[in-house]
Order: C-alpha cells, then structure tokens, then sequence
C-alpha cells in the first residue's frame, strides 16, 4: 500500500520529467561517459574473451596459473571420478539417496576450491616478488639493456612463479605479439593490482617516453610497502577470517558429515514444513554472518 501511495504521488512530477527528457536530454559528465565506455570495453574484452577460448583452454590456463602439472583431461577425469565414483559407490551399496548426492556436490565443488586456493597462493608469492623484479629491470635498463632484456634476466634469475610468467610472457613476444599485448596478457592472467600498475606505466612510458628507470623503482618502493601494509593488516585480521571461515565452513563441514553418516537424522530438514523452515533460517542466517564477517575483516586501502 505504501508503494502505491508514493507511485500515485511522484506519477506526475515522472511524467513531467519524461517529456523534458525527450526535448532537451540530459548530457552526461565526460567522467560518466568514461566509465561507460570502460565499462562497455571490458564487456566487448570479456565475451569475446569468452567466445576464443574453448573450455578446455580456459581449464588449462587455470591449472598453469595454479602451478599444478595436469593434463586438462587429466584433471576433468579427476574431477569426474570424485564428482560420481563416492556417491555411486555410496548410492549403490546403501541406497541412501541423501548421502549420495551430498559426496557428489562435495565432489564437484572441491577440486574448484582447491584450484582457486593454490591459484591465490600463486598470485600472493608473485606479488611478493615483483618489488624485486622491478629492481633487477631498473638496473638492466641503467646498464644499457632494453626491458625485453631485463625480462630475459627475471626469467633466469628469479625463481618461480615470477620466472614462469616472465618466461611464458617472452614466448608470447617470440610468437608474434607485440609487448604491450604480451604485458597486457600477463596483467590479465595474474590479476593483481600491483602488476596492473606496473604495466599501465610501461605501457604510457613507451607511448609518451619518459624515464622508465625512475618510474619503475618508484613503483617498485610502493610495492613493497603495500606488501608491508598488507602483511600488517592480514595479522591483525587473522582471528576475525578464522572466525568467518569457521561460519562459513563449519556447518556446512558437519552438516554434510552427518548427510553421509546418518541420512535419516538430516531428512527431517527436507522432508517435514518446520524443517524447511529451520533450513532456510539456518542458510540466511548463515549468509548474513559470513557476509558481516567479512564486510569487517575486507580493510580497503
């Protein structure tokens, strides 16, 4: 009733601002209209991004950012068997539907969990050494080497993942692309902030010119002292993401463990009115808690 009260009231003053909107429209801010040309941008990257790459690509490039040695195929057969091998066991010999369909969703969902965790270890320890990649270019390049070179130099004297994906970047060059490509390429693969920086100015460096050299060991310092700021303030929200992942794992951990071990005791929730009602109690419940945790241990900076 209320929203039909304020809609019957501001119908008019709408109608007035339809019209003038069709006589004179509002002009946008040249901010506005950047940030929808960005946004349009990385729509049009992302879809076609999306439509050139197969599933299997997109899964193995996942696996090289991951560093773990498979196959793509070897790692949907994995997937697969744990996906369908417990559950079907459990669903043939017990005949507890439950129980089965619980090992397969843990199946499915936690070769994804364990993909993405190691995918952000990667990316962690890159950014941990990229303060000090930064240092060996800016000193290649005072000695008179170009930064393909000094790329060249990472790729051997560092050690991984910094080296692997200055190595696979190199390649790319060798391939055909040019270096903005091939860095933009690395910025999209690592995700990191610190990585975008970094090649948002050598990208405006080898368009404008410039001291690269200088540029790069001033970004170099700021990166080691985000990292600094970073390490401080993942002490100091320790405890609050330990309990947040507490909330959020360990009733979904012991729900599913009594899934398996005791489907009647869990079927009361599925099957009975009041059940529902303390499962969806239970979910939102949940979300909330783990939405608030993180809201306060998330510290922008």
């Amino acid at each position: 009733m209320v929203i039909v009260f304020l809609s019957k009231l501001t119908e008019k003053k709408r109608l007035v601002s339809g019209r003038i909107e069709k006589v004179a429209p509002k002009k946008k801010t040249a901010l506005a209209q950047a940030r929808e040309e960005e946004r349009k941008q990385r729509k049009n990257r992302f879809f076609s991004s999306v439509r050139g790459k197969r599933f299997i690509d997109i899964v193995q490039n996942e696996l090289i950012l991951a560093d773990i040695s498979l196959k793509p195929e070897e790692f949907g057969v994995i997937w697969l068997l744990l996906a369908s091998l417990p559950s079907g066991l459990i669903g043939l010999f017990t005949g507890q539907l439950i129980s089965a369909l619980t090992l397969a969703a843990l199946g499915a969902v936690l070769p994804v969990i364990f993909l993405r965790s190691r995918k952000k270890k990667r990316t962690i320890a890159f950014e941990t050494q990229l303060g000090d990649a930064l240092v060996i270019i800016c000193n290649c390049l005072r000695s008179g080497l170009t930064f393909q070179q000094a790329m060249e130099a990472i790729n051997k004297e560092m050690e991984a993942p910094i080296s692997v994906e200055f190595g696979r970047t190199l390649q790319e060059i060798q391939y055909g692309l040019s270096l903005e490509q091939a860095l933009n390429n690395l910025s999209g693969r690592i995700k990191s902030s610190d990585l975008m920086l970094t090649v948002s100015a050598v990208n405006i460096q080898r368009q404008t010119g410039g001291n690269l050299s200088e540029i790069l060991e001033i970004i170099s310092e700021t990166i080691k002292d985000r990292i600094k700021i970073k390490g401080d303030i993942r002490t100091l929200t320790a405890q609050g993401r330990i309990s947040g992942l507490i909330v959020g794992v360990l009733p979904i951990a012991l729900g599913s463990f009594l899934m398996v071990i005791n489907p009647d005791y869990m079927k009361v929730l599925f099957t009975e009115r009041m059940g529902h009602i303390f499962l969806m109690v239970a979910v939102v419940l949940e979300v909330t808690g783990f939405i608030l945790i993180r809201k306060i241990v998330d510290i922008k900076y």
